[in-house]
């Protein structure tokens, strides 16, 4: 069974594109990031598997499985300079989507057998580390949140500074907080392009060409 989970403390702001195309399967909104804490997801798209006993077979990792229209599409000239370099970096991100599309059909058909289905310490082994940094970050995000749904937004604001930077990896801390302050008043969704801003000291573009593109927050599967 597959079950798809928006990451976003707004539901409203998630359904757009959880609810796209009228899926079949599960399509849950988890409000206070707690499955990206118990797995380990730093960013979107992210995956993790699960036998039937309930075991991790594989641990979070990037989890596209279609090729981005985006990727083949040229750069129109005379693009915004924020834009033009926002299309340039979405371009270069690392295509593994057929690789993980096969490797997923394969576990479906040959279950414990598949050679992709990890033992638990392959799993243990390929986990992104947890240590106390990371720790600290997700209780300092959901200290946020809890804040800002009591009190207000801006009592969140410097638990989401400290998780950002105890964790600067995690693009879904930094997108969430980003996000609500970039997005305008009473917009259907998301701001996707989450820019420069007077709350936050960074921003998605800027993050991602000071780290050398999107590849650096990816967690590539080994397939």
């Amino acid at each position: 069974m597959v079950v798809t989970v928006a990451l976003d403390i707004e539901p409203d702001h998630a359904r757009p594109w959880s609810q796209a195309g009228k899926p079949t399967h599960p399509c849950v909104v988890d409000t206070t990031h707690s499955t990206g804490s118990l797995f380990g997801f730093t960013n979107i798209p992210m995956a993790v598997w699960i036998d039937e006993e309930g075991n991790l077979v594989r641990p979070a990792e990037s989890a596209s499985i279609e090729r981005s229209p985006l990727r083949d599409m040229e750069v129109p000239p005379g693009l915004p300079e924020r834009l033009d370099a926002m299309y340039r970096a979405v371009k270069a991100i690392p295509d593994d989507a057929d690789a993980y599309r096969a490797a997923i059909l394969d576990w479906v058909d040959n279950g414990a057998a598949s050679r992709y289905a990890l033992t638990p310490d392959e799993v243990v082994e390929r986990s992104q580390p947890h240590g106390d940094d990371e720790a600290r970050a997700a209780a300092c995000f959901q200290l946020g949140e809890h804040l800002r749904r009591t009190v207000g937004h801006d009592a969140a604001i410097p638990w989401w500074r400290e998780a950002h930077r105890l964790h600067p990896k995690n693009l879904t801390y930094k997108r969430q907080a980003w996000t609500l302050v970039t997005t305008a008043q009473g917009a259907a969704e998301n701001d996707l392009m989450q820019g420069p801003n007077e709350v936050y000291e960074s921003n998605l573009l800027d993050d991602v060409l000071d780290a050398g593109g999107f590849g650096a927050f990816l967690v590539r599967p080994q397939l």
